[in-house]
């Protein structure tokens, strides 16, 4: 009986010295906060690899043009850009084309070369324009498992001219808006090679045609329009300052 009073009198005395302990420790520590309480205060990312914002961004670029009617485009050129944030840029781009015919135009010079001669195609003689670059999406992949490369998707928008050549009939400039997607792999932190598919919308004559009335007397005839002229660009990128910032 003696025993069972002491077990009885030790378990009161601890059991209320241990809730006092606790309130104590509250008191100290202020209310337990829960887990997705401390992920809403905290940094999304941290230490994040700042790859784009604040750095220059110069690319020797190359493409060509998809749906021309008579004359395609190799493009030559660059791209320079200056990333504000890591999601948004302003840059520029020019690019020379390198006209070549399509098989339209091959079919047309051989089974009406007299019409050819006297007539003339309409190529890309120079386009540049201003753009807006927004990247919304970034992300990593391994490549043959090995290496772990960056990549990010943007989206584009700008306005600027194209000088179209080919003869003093469809010779001009005219003003262009572009739009445009890109995929950009990082192949280290100061280098990238950039695909995009782009929409120059402008008004150009795609061809000259000179026609006889019989007499002697010719007409030369011009037909412009707004058109979706589509190019593939293919860049490799130089980052300067060549060694990204690391976010908090």
């Amino acid at each position: 009986m003696g025993a069972a009073v002491l077990a009885v009198a030790l378990a009161g005395v601890f059991g209320g010295i241990m809730p006092i302990g606790e309130a104590g420790a509250a008191s100290i520590q202020g209310p337990r906060r829960s887990a997705l309480d401390r992920l809403e205060e905290g940094e999304a990312i941290r230490k994040r690899l700042m790859l784009r914002g604040g750095r220059f961004e110069v690319t020797p670029t190359f493409g060509f043009t998809l749906n021309d009617a008579f004359q395609r485009n190799l493009l030559l050129g660059a791209q320079l850009a200056y990333h504000l944030t890591d999601a948004w840029a302003i840059g520029a781009t020019v690019l020379g084309g390198v006209p070549f015919n399509s098989g339209l135009a091959d079919r047309i010079e051989d089974e009406r070369p007299e019409k050819s001669d006297a007539g003339a195609f309409s190529h890309v003689g120079l386009l540049g324009t201003l753009e807006v670059i927004y990247t919304p999406l970034v992300g990593k992949f391994a490549l043959f498992g090995r290496s772990v490369l960056n990549y990010d998707l943007h989206v584009l928008a700008g306005v600027g001219a194209t000088l179209v050549s080919g003869s003093t009939d469809v010779d001009g400039a005219t003003p262009t808006g572009s739009v445009g997607v890109g995929l950009r792999t990082f192949v280290t932190d100061g280098m990238a090679v950039n695909l995009e598919f782009r929409d120059y919308i402008y008004s150009s004559s795609l061809n000259a045609v000179v026609e006889s009335d019989g007499q002697g007397a010719t007409t030369t005839s011009t037909d412009s329009n707004i058109s979706n002229n589509f190019a593939v660009t293919v860049g490799f990128g130089f980052y300067f300052p060549q060694e990204p910032e690391i976010g908090n």
